[in-house]
């Protein structure tokens, strides 16, 4: 009996989300173009998508292989992406200490991490990527997901759950900026998560979709702000003198610590609970529904034959 009432087209949970992840393949295929290196905001939504396949190959059992092709092809994409985040970051920071910074104050520094907007990614990455994800379609199209329970959905919800609680707990012990970029991470792959189990009709789980949007957002600015950071640090002479680049990573700072101490709430209110009864807390929320074909109609005595 199938542990799935159907979603549409014919179609069970697994089977859609199969779909969806076959989908954004397309949709990534048809946006790895040359020409497309030239666009920071479409190498954005690329990088993106291929986080969103990754975090449905942890959702329906992708192999190991996988989950790197998709991990690394994003990675090489986010030169061009930094360097958009870095400049927009900066603009936040400005705006954030507007009573304390003069108009035209750090403008060296904001001209500097413009001048590295206009670096584009590589068409050949890009047209390379493509031939990959072609390939790497096939092998989506033969997800084994048709003998999914729903079951293997919740264990998918609740390991993405797992990972984020303890990447929270060892970010707030740590204070890292190593632990807090990967407690981002897995933040983010369980925000993915509740959007396609709410697209399927699992979970209503709409209220804490929009609550790790806001998280990962903030976790996101908390990490292009280390990147900027990390420049000041490393190649001082981009930016100015000592002292000026001193005085410029003081504001960074207090704005990291700022943003850190605002996930902290957030992460706190979102993972406060053991996954276990997270877990069961939801799963109380979603009615037991009639699963598989329904009951079969009772059976009429048969006529009396005529004599």
């Amino acid at each position: 009996m199938n542990e799935f009432l159907l979603v549409e087209a014919d179609e069970h949970a697994p089977q859609r989300l199969r779909r969806q992840a076959l989908d954004l393949a397309d949709s990534l295929v048809a946006k790895l173009k040359p020409d497309a290196a030239q666009d920071a905001k479409a190498i954005h939504e690329v990088r993106r998508t291929f986080k969103e396949l990754r975090a449905l190959t942890l959702l329906l059992g992708g192999t190991k292989v996988e989950r790197k092709f998709f991990r690394d092809a994003g990675r090489e994409l986010s030169r061009a992406r930094d360097a958009k985040a870095t400049l927009e970051a900066f603009d936040r920071l400005r705006e954030r200490f507007a009573s304390e910074w003069t108009p035209r104050q750090f403008g060296k520094i904001r001209r500097a991490l413009a001048a590295r907007v206009g670096r584009a990614a590589d068409p050949e990455v890009m047209d390379r990527l493509r031939t990959a994800l072609i390939a790497e379609r096939g092998h989506i199209a033969a997800w084994p997901v048709d003998e999914m329970r729903r079951d293997d959905l919740w264990k998918g919800l609740a390991r993405s759950y797992r990972r984020a609680r303890r990447g929270m707990r060892q970010a707030v012990e740590d204070r890292t900026v190593e632990a807090i970029h990967e407690w981002r991470k897995r933040v983010k792959v369980h925000w993915y998560h509740t959007q396609f189990l709410t697209m399927v009709s699992l979970a209503p789980l709409e209220a804490r979709t929009e609550a790790l949007r806001k998280l990962s957002r903030r976790l996101g600015n908390h990490h292009d702000l280390v990147l900027i950071d990390e420049t000041c640090r490393t190649t001082p002479d981009l930016f100015g003198s000592p002292r000026y680049v001193r005085k410029f990573r003081t504001f960074v700072g207090r704005e990291l610590a700022n943003l850190f101490e605002a996930t902290e709430s957030e992460g706190d209110d979102l993972f406060r609970e053991s996954t276990r009864e997270w877990i069961a807390a939801i799963r109380e929320e979603v009615p037991r529904q009639r699963i598989g074909p329904k009951k079969t109609p009772q059976r009429l005595p048969r006529p009396a034959m005529l004599a």
